[in-house]
């Protein structure tokens, strides 16, 4: 029985074909864009966050396009030919996308990702919808999950004040009775990134932890002398941040012996503010801020 010819109109973007045609094959620097795509979904970015950092490093899109757009790397994130699946489709009259015909065929396409990253990306999309940031060319908020409420045990999550960027607690924004007090954004992350840089948690932490430490100190330094690449670099610790730390717990006026009523003012940077950061190997530590 003679083997059939691959059709390259039915493969994704990342893929060529062989020259006798029967088989698929990875077009290199694509498949390792589609995996870096899938690296910074898993690491908590959205759509625009990863569309800007690939213009920002100036990766080639799979189209004639000059800029990658959201809407494209939300239909890769969801295509479940990058590992593997394809889905047979009829073209019936009214239809130019087809529609699904019989069931889908496993490993018809070489995986680009393997399944548990398919599904860890899902997840993380999901996520990012539930907590989605402005959509601007600054990568706002680093952290993105990681905070949480050390009174109520509620995320705390980035905020405007009065055109003051703050990390606040979510029931306070609800109007729930919490702590009312912010910490300013620019203070908080400048005092988790000097202690993530510490020369003396470098020499404390386990061989994997230091590994993810060390980069983590490359991009912090190249903040201030790569301003061409300022947006890649927070991206780039907006991931690493996820390797390294399991939780930022905040205290965010000291300890307070009652939640503050909801129909209090929100104020910010109140004296005694501190946070524990719990890493994902390790010790848990207290970092107190010193602005």
């Amino acid at each position: 029985m003679s083997k059939v010819s691959k059709k390259i109109s039915a493969a994704p973007s990342w893929l060529g074909l062989t020259d006798d045609r029967l088989s698929f094959v990875f077009l290199p620097d694509r498949a390792e864009t589609v995996r870096k795509i899938f690296e910074l979904a898993i690491g908590g970015m959205g759509s625009y966050a990863i569309a800007n950092y690939l213009d920002e490093l100036k990766v080639p899109t799979f189209t004639r396009a000059i800029n990658w757009d959201n809407t494209t790397i939300d239909s890769m994130l969801r295509n479940r030919a990058t590992y593997g699946e394809h889905q047979p489709k009829s073209f019936a009259a009214g239809h130019k996308k087809g529609i699904p015909s019989g069931p889908p065929i496993s490993g018809y396409y070489p995986a680009v990702v393997d399944k548990a990253t398919f599904d860890a990306a899902q997840a993380a999309r999901q996520q990012n919808l539930a907590h989605r940031g402005r959509k601007g060319n600054d990568l706002a908020n680093i952290f993105g999950d990681l905070c949480s409420c050390a009174y109520c045990g509620s995320k705390v999550i980035f905020h405007r004040i009065s055109n003051v960027q703050v990390l606040v607690c979510e029931q306070v924004l609800n109007d729930g009775a919490c702590s009312r007090s912010a910490w300013t954004y620019k203070d908080f992350e400048n005092t988790v990134l000097a202690f993530l840089a510490h020369p003396a948690l470098l020499d404390q932490a386990s061989y994997d932890l230091k590994a993810g430490l060390l980069d983590l100190v490359e991009e912090i330094k190249g903040l201030s002398s790569d301003e061409g690449r300022r947006y890649a670099r927070r991206v780039n610790i907006t991931v690493l941040l996820k390797r390294i730390v399991a939780g930022l717990l905040i205290h965010s006026a000291g300890n307070l012996s009652q939640p503050r009523h909801s129909s209090a003012q929100i104020r910010k940077d109140i004296a005694g503010r501190f946070l524990a950061i719990h890493l994902q190997e390790g010790p848990s530590y207290t970092c107190i801020s010193i602005g």
